[in-house]
Protein backbone atom coordinates (compact mmCIF):
# COMPACT_ATOMS: atom_id res chain seq x y z
CA UNK A 1 0.00 0.00 0.00
CA UNK A 2 1.48 3.33 -1.00
CA UNK A 3 0.79 6.70 0.55
CA UNK A 4 -2.52 8.22 -0.51
CA UNK A 5 -0.71 11.20 -2.03
CA UNK A 6 1.95 9.08 -3.74
CA UNK A 7 2.59 9.62 -7.44
CA UNK A 8 4.66 6.43 -7.80
CA UNK A 9 3.34 4.10 -10.49
CA UNK A 10 4.41 1.05 -12.49
CA UNK A 11 3.78 1.61 -16.19
CA UNK A 12 2.49 -1.19 -18.41
CA UNK A 13 2.34 -0.76 -22.16
CA UNK A 14 0.76 -3.94 -23.46
CA UNK A 15 -0.81 -7.13 -22.12
CA UNK A 16 1.90 -9.13 -23.90
CA UNK A 17 3.47 -11.67 -21.47
CA UNK A 18 6.91 -10.10 -21.93
CA UNK A 19 5.53 -6.82 -20.59
CA UNK A 20 4.42 -8.59 -17.41
CA UNK A 21 7.63 -10.54 -16.82
CA UNK A 22 9.06 -8.53 -13.94
CA UNK A 23 9.82 -10.50 -10.81
CA UNK A 24 8.41 -9.56 -7.45
CA UNK A 25 9.92 -10.52 -4.13
CA UNK A 26 8.94 -9.78 -0.53
CA UNK A 27 11.86 -8.78 1.70
CA UNK A 28 11.98 -8.11 5.41
CA UNK A 29 13.38 -4.68 6.28
CA UNK A 30 16.75 -4.69 8.08
CA UNK A 31 16.86 -2.84 11.41
CA UNK A 32 13.13 -2.14 11.32
CA UNK A 33 11.84 0.07 14.15
CA UNK A 34 10.00 -1.68 16.99
CA UNK A 35 6.34 -0.92 17.70
CA UNK A 36 5.57 1.90 20.11
CA UNK A 37 4.89 0.89 23.75
CA UNK A 38 1.15 1.12 22.99
CA UNK A 39 1.58 -1.46 20.21
CA UNK A 40 1.08 1.09 17.44
CA UNK A 41 3.28 0.28 14.44
CA UNK A 42 6.26 2.58 13.97
CA UNK A 43 6.73 3.72 10.35
CA UNK A 44 10.01 2.86 8.68
CA UNK A 45 11.85 4.94 6.10
CA UNK A 46 11.43 3.03 2.82
CA UNK A 47 8.96 4.74 0.46
CA UNK A 48 7.48 3.31 -2.74
CA UNK A 49 10.03 3.78 -5.52
CA UNK A 50 13.07 3.57 -3.22
CA UNK A 51 16.05 1.60 -4.54
CA UNK A 52 17.00 -1.23 -2.17
CA UNK A 53 19.47 -4.12 -2.13
CA UNK A 54 19.68 -7.24 0.03
CA UNK A 55 22.12 -7.54 2.90
CA UNK A 56 23.82 -10.84 3.81
CA UNK A 57 20.72 -11.84 5.82
CA UNK A 58 18.40 -11.42 2.82
CA UNK A 59 16.85 -8.25 4.27
CA UNK A 60 16.15 -5.02 2.39
CA UNK A 61 18.48 -2.08 2.97
CA UNK A 62 18.47 1.21 1.12
CA UNK A 63 20.89 1.04 -1.81
CA UNK A 64 24.06 3.08 -1.96
CA UNK A 65 25.90 3.99 -5.17
CA UNK A 66 29.15 3.01 -3.44
CA UNK A 67 28.28 -0.60 -4.27
CA UNK A 68 29.93 -0.13 -7.66
CA UNK A 69 33.32 0.41 -6.09
CA UNK A 70 32.98 -2.04 -3.20
CA UNK A 71 30.52 -4.80 -4.11
CA UNK A 72 29.83 -4.55 -7.86
CA UNK A 73 27.96 -6.04 -9.50
CA UNK A 74 24.86 -5.72 -7.30
CA UNK A 75 21.27 -6.96 -7.63
CA UNK A 76 18.92 -4.04 -7.06
CA UNK A 77 15.22 -3.92 -6.28
CA UNK A 78 12.64 -1.14 -6.37
CA UNK A 79 10.19 -0.99 -3.45
CA UNK A 80 6.65 -1.22 -4.79
CA UNK A 81 5.22 -0.69 -1.33
CA UNK A 82 7.35 0.56 1.52
CA UNK A 83 7.18 0.39 5.29
CA UNK A 84 6.19 4.01 5.95
CA UNK A 85 2.45 3.33 5.99
CA UNK A 86 -0.04 0.94 7.56
CA UNK A 87 0.61 -2.55 6.19
CA UNK A 88 4.35 -2.14 5.69
CA UNK A 89 4.89 -0.48 9.08
CA UNK A 90 2.95 -3.26 10.79
CA UNK A 91 5.03 -6.17 9.44
CA UNK A 92 8.14 -4.37 8.09
CA UNK A 93 8.12 -6.47 4.96
CA UNK A 94 8.14 -4.76 1.58
CA UNK A 95 7.21 -5.94 -1.89
CA UNK A 96 10.00 -5.25 -4.37
CA UNK A 97 10.37 -5.47 -8.14
CA UNK A 98 13.59 -6.99 -9.43
CA UNK A 99 13.72 -4.89 -12.56
CA UNK A 100 12.28 -5.41 -15.98
CA UNK A 101 9.85 -2.50 -15.95
CA UNK A 102 9.14 1.16 -16.51
CA UNK A 103 8.20 3.33 -13.54
CA UNK A 104 7.01 6.83 -12.80
CA UNK A 105 8.93 7.81 -9.65
CA UNK A 106 8.55 10.82 -7.43
CA UNK A 107 11.59 10.24 -5.24
CA UNK A 108 14.41 11.56 -7.41
CA UNK A 109 17.11 14.13 -6.76
CA UNK A 110 16.07 17.47 -8.30
CA UNK A 111 18.10 18.03 -11.48
CA UNK A 112 17.71 18.12 -15.25
CA UNK A 113 17.21 14.67 -16.81
CA UNK A 114 17.24 13.57 -20.44
CA UNK A 115 15.94 10.31 -21.96
CA UNK A 116 18.62 7.62 -22.04
CA UNK A 117 20.61 9.11 -19.14
CA UNK A 118 22.08 6.50 -16.77
CA UNK A 119 20.78 6.59 -13.18
CA UNK A 120 22.06 5.50 -9.80
CA UNK A 121 20.87 6.41 -6.29
CA UNK A 122 21.72 8.88 -3.59
CA UNK A 123 24.22 7.97 -0.88
CA UNK A 124 23.04 5.95 2.13
CA UNK A 125 22.89 8.08 5.26
CA UNK A 126 22.16 11.32 3.35
CA UNK A 127 18.94 13.18 2.58
CA UNK A 128 18.98 11.64 -0.95
CA UNK A 129 19.29 8.05 0.31
CA UNK A 130 17.71 5.58 -2.15
CA UNK A 131 16.49 8.34 -4.50
CA UNK A 132 17.13 8.21 -8.24
CA UNK A 133 19.85 10.52 -9.56
CA UNK A 134 22.26 10.83 -12.51
CA UNK A 135 25.14 8.33 -12.40
CA UNK A 136 28.78 9.37 -12.58
CA UNK A 137 31.68 7.22 -13.76
CA UNK A 138 32.37 4.24 -11.51
CA UNK A 139 28.95 4.26 -9.84
CA UNK A 140 26.40 1.47 -9.91
CA UNK A 141 23.79 1.79 -12.71
CA UNK A 142 20.26 1.11 -11.44
CA UNK A 143 18.19 2.47 -14.32
CA UNK A 144 17.87 4.69 -17.36
CA UNK A 145 15.69 7.77 -17.88
CA UNK A 146 12.76 6.61 -20.02
CA UNK A 147 11.35 8.24 -23.14
CA UNK A 148 9.05 10.55 -21.18
CA UNK A 149 12.00 12.01 -19.24
CA UNK A 150 11.19 14.36 -16.37
CA UNK A 151 7.59 15.54 -16.10
CA UNK A 152 8.03 18.84 -14.26
CA UNK A 153 4.27 19.47 -14.09
CA UNK A 154 3.47 16.25 -12.21
CA UNK A 155 6.96 16.01 -10.68
CA UNK A 156 7.64 12.43 -11.74
CA UNK A 157 10.65 10.91 -13.50
CA UNK A 158 10.17 8.19 -16.13
CA UNK A 159 12.63 5.39 -15.28
CA UNK A 160 13.32 2.15 -17.11
CA UNK A 161 14.71 -0.46 -14.73
CA UNK A 162 16.70 -3.25 -16.40
CA UNK A 163 16.24 -6.78 -15.12
CA UNK A 164 19.30 -8.42 -13.65
CA UNK A 165 22.57 -7.36 -12.13
CA UNK A 166 23.36 -3.65 -12.13
CA UNK A 167 26.79 -2.95 -13.69
CA UNK A 168 29.18 -0.14 -12.85
CA UNK A 169 29.29 2.97 -15.02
Amino acid sequence: MTRLASKFDVISHDPHPAALASQMVVLEVANAPAPQPSGTPTPGSIHAGTIVVMNANGEAIVADNDDASTDAPCMMFVAIDGDVDYDGAFVHKITCMAGGGELQVENYVAAAYTPGQMLTCGDAGTSTEGQWRAAAGGEQIYGVVGPEGLDTVNEVLDVIVPQGIAPAA
